[in-house]
């Protein structure tokens, strides 16, 4: 045919890639040592042209190293090119050296319908068989989804305690107070009294800063009453509704405060402190405020701010208490054997936060 005797031009890319990389080593061993060895000695006299030589000579390595690198190259490209010859022979293209589609001998003329379309056709690639197989057995090699029984067990429950525990605040979350009280300081869960108070600083003009997240820390609060940037005092919140507060919390805070060295200190609590407390705190700067006082703070600001101070903390279900590890609210759950009911996370057993119910008992001291 025509196209088997076209001229191809040859480029001098392709006789180095047909070279042997042998042989581009070779070369360069010895312009490596006409470099080295034989030009230096060829002008001997001649200042100019022997230092000439003598800079050429230093530079053989980088000479011969682009040498081995075209090497590299080219006996890597060989090898890649003749691991593809053998696929390539096998293929199968369209100059009829493949076996995949390999025209058939012609057949005598009566033998063959005149089709020639079918013919065509015949001549290319088989065509793609459907799947004998029929929906249903497709349908049936894939195992069904069973759904989970431990989970269709476990939605029930969590959705009645999640309803149980919003039904007992319904009708104090609907019926929002008013005004201020101490029932409503009572009332405010751990977390948003710690938020309350510290927004009260806040509202009273002194910069503070909550720290992280947790009902039991040394530190709730911490107070900045000068332009130093350090804190001059630290506020531990206890929202413990009307519970005494013993000597033991009063305690530990003044282990924060000499450890941190600061000179002063507030515990605020919803409740009230025992007599202990306050002999301690007394003698330490450690000023206390209950829940009466610190009704009387609030009280004493204007009208405005008291408005905003308790429309922030009577904002969504402000009695249900904080996860302190997750910060959500957590879940009413019920007493086994006798047991009082409890607060637990939502995250159990990944979380295994619990909060015990308020009791009535005003009188009770709390030491933890």
């Amino acid at each position: 045919m025509a196209h088997g005797k076209r001229k191809q031009s040859v480029t001098l890319l392709d006789e180095l890639m047909d070279a042997p990389w042998l042989l581009i080593f070779v070369a360069g061993v010895v312009v490596f040592i006409l470099l080295v060895w034989i030009l230096p000695d060829l002008a001997p006299g001649n200042i100019i042209l022997n230092s000439i030589f003598q800079g050429v000579a230093a530079v053989a390595w980088v000479v011969f190293g682009i040498f081995f690198l075209f090497c590299a190259v080219f006996f890597a490209m060989s090898a890649s090119s003749g691991s593809n010859r053998p696929a390539l022979k096998s293929g199968g293209g369209d100059t009829g050296g493949g076996t995949a589609y390999k025209r058939r001998p012609p057949e005598p003329p009566t033998a063959v319908p005149q089709a020639p379309l079918e013919t065509t056709v015949a001549a290319g690639p088989p065509p793609v068989e459907p799947d004998p197989a029929p929906p249903e057995t497709a349908v049936a090699a894939s195992p069904p989804v069973e759904p989970n029984p431990a989970v269709e067990r476990d939605e029930p429950e969590q959705a009645q305690e999640i309803d149980a525990a919003w039904s007992e605040h319904a009708a104090e979350m609907d019926a929002k107070p008013t005004a201020w009280s101490i029932d409503v300081i009572h009332d405010i869960e751990w977390k948003r009294f710690e938020d309350l108070c510290q927004k009260f600083y806040e509202t009273s003009g002194i910069r503070s800063e909550t720290t992280a997240l947790g009902p039991d820390g040394g530190i709730d609060i911490l107070l900045y009453q000068d332009d130093t940037g350090k804190p001059t005092a630290i506020v531990q919140c206890r929202a413990w509704g009307e519970h005494l507060v013993g000597v033991r919390p009063i305690r530990e805070l003044l282990g924060v405060m000499t450890h941190e060295k600061i000179g002063k200190a507030f515990f605020m609590t919803s409740g009230h402190f025992a007599n202990d407390a306050k002999m301690l705190a007394s003698s330490n700067r450690i000023t206390l405020i209950d829940g009466d006082m610190l009704l009387i703070m609030i009280r004493r600001l204007p009208a405005a701010a008291q408005k905003g101070l308790l429309e922030f903390a009577t904002e969504g279900d402000y009695m249900t208490p904080t996860c302190p590890s997750c910060g959500i609210k957590m879940k009413h759950a019920a007493g086994k054997s006798g047991n009082p009911d409890f607060w637990a996370c939502h995250n159990y057993p990944r979380c295994r936060q619990k909060f015990a119910m308020r009791q009535e008992a005003p009188q009770e001291v709390l030491n933890h």
